[in-house]
């Protein structure tokens, strides 16, 4: 079920609501939350739940086990079961194909059938953060950092709770915790602040992520015809589509989880500002950033092991990144690019180069489109199209693409001029301010019709 859907806006989020302060009990109110949960979970695919009970029992039950007893080989053991059912549904194609096509050049032999089996393989939406957010419970409650949590009711709710399920923000269960042993009383204002931050995530998928993205798919879909100027357009615009795409969803997110009283971690702070690619992943996607820091870079042995060490822990760590939002070569490339990049910030800071701000932060804005070719572009062809077109190969030629640079200097605009959604006083807004976000409001639902799913639903 998708946030910009008339099922959810008109049906499923207020009756969830009012039932949930209708509710006397705190413990009915996080029951109906997980039930209502997990039906938008099966609202995708029937199947898809079960899944996700399977990895909150494994997250659950590791946590009680390493209470009574903190050993290694238990956390391993959670960590391995929840990793196993990420792999086997996220990976096992990518791998197996290889395989096959392996086995296929040293023996000759095609095995059709084990390849329509991989093929089969259906990957359930949201199993990459919610398994993130078990290993991260699971690690935390190891080093002592967490109590374990003994009610499966709450654990339960924290990782299932819809706003944050299918595409983040990745939560950790410390800033969780003390938010679900509470009764939540309604408060208006929270509701309205909430409302409204959903509104201008709404806003921002549907008038500006998906307007942008209907000229870059259809440029992109023949990159080998793109001049200068309409790949960079082209590449430029897919930069903007999924900023606004992702940072739309988690200001949704984060707006639906005030109405209930739960204060979610905010996820961008208006990245393409940074003025080096280090400050870009402190502002891009901030909770997987973090994750990925504190739970793969720094048990890696971080920067503490000497330069070379350190770059190579910041190689493996984006590249595992890269894979984690999917199965594919190309965002393989993409993450090990970004921890070249990463290194090589640091190799620059560490001979005393740096450029003026504004100058570090057009630089970096031109590294990470460059990057987003990679991430875009899913073979090597399209790969090689696109940068030939942006490196001129291709000519000058082809007219300046009008509404799409529209687009690009609108979203400019905002980026550059206004600050972060969620920073914004939506609590303090007076009646003309709250009007205009009904217009806006409005003006969203009624692109619902043309709406398309989110980017990071995929991953």
């Amino acid at each position: 079920m998708l946030f910009n859907s008339f099922p959810f806006l008109l049906a499923f989020l207020p009756l969830v609501v009012v039932a949930y302060f209708a509710l006397p009990q705190h413990r009915l109110r996080l029951l109906l939350v997980v039930g209502a949960s997990y039906y938008f979970y099966a609202y995708a695919d029937w199947w898809f739940p079960a899944l996700m009970a399977g990895s909150t029992a494994i997250g659950y039950t590791t946590g009680r086990l390493l209470e009574r007893n903190p050993r290694k080989a238990v956390l391993v053991a959670g960590v391995v079961g929840c990793l196993g059912l990420l792999a086997y549904f996220k990976y096992a194609q990518f791998a197996g194909g290889y395989a096959l096509d392996f086995v296929h050049v040293i023996t000759g032999r095609k095995l059709p059938h084990l390849r329509t089996v991989l093929n089969g393989i259906v990957l359930p939406i949201g199993i990459s953060f919610y398994t993130f957010e078990g290993i991260s419970y699971m690690v935390d409650v190891y080093r002592g950092t967490l109590r374990a949590e003994r009610d499966l009711l709450r654990y339960a709710f924290f990782i299932s709770f819809f706003p944050h399920l299918i595409a983040g923000p990745i939560v950790r269960y410390g800033i969780m915790q003390p938010q679900l042993t509470v009764k939540h009383r309604f408060d208006a204002d929270r509701v309205r602040s909430g409302l409204l931050l959903f509104t201008l995530g709404l806003a921002k998928k549907v008038l500006l992520a998906d307007g942008i993205a209907a000229y870059v798919d259809n440029y992109l879909s023949t990159p080998g015809q793109l001049g200068f100027f309409t790949a960079w357009s082209a590449a430029i615009g897919f930069g903007f589509q999924i900023y606004f795409d992702f940072s739309a969803y988690s200001d949704m997110a984060l707006g639906l989880a005030r109405i209930f009283g739960i204060d979610l971690p905010w996820n961008f702070d208006r990245p393409y500002r940074s003025a080096s690619p280090t400050e870009f992943w402190r502002r891009w996607h901030v909770t997987l950033s973090t994750w990925l820091r504190d739970y793969l870079y720094i048990p890696l042995g971080g920067n503490r092991k000497g330069e070379a060490r350190r770059n190579l822990n910041l190689f493996l760590t984006m590249a595992l990144g890269g894979l984690w939002h999917g199965a594919a070569l190309n965002f393989a490339a993409w993450g090990t690019y970004h921890g070249a990049l990463l290194a090589g910030t640091h190799e620059a800071r560490e001979r005393g180069l740096r450029l003026p701000r504004p100058l570090a932060v057009a630089t970096t804005f031109v590294l990470v489109v460059l990057g987003w070719v990679l991430f875009r572009m899913r073979t090597l062809g399209g790969i090689g199209s696109l940068y030939a077109g942006m490196f001129g190969l291709h000519g000058f030629g082809g007219g300046l693409p009008g509404h799409l640079l529209l687009y690009i200097v609108v979203s400019f605009a905002i980026v550059f001029g206004l600050p972060e959604e969620w920073r914004w006083p939506v609590e303090r807004w007076h009646v003309a301010w709250v009007a205009a976000a009904a217009v806006l409001f409005a003006v969203a639902v009624s692109s619902v019709y043309t709406a398309h799913p989110f980017i990071y639903f995929r991953f």
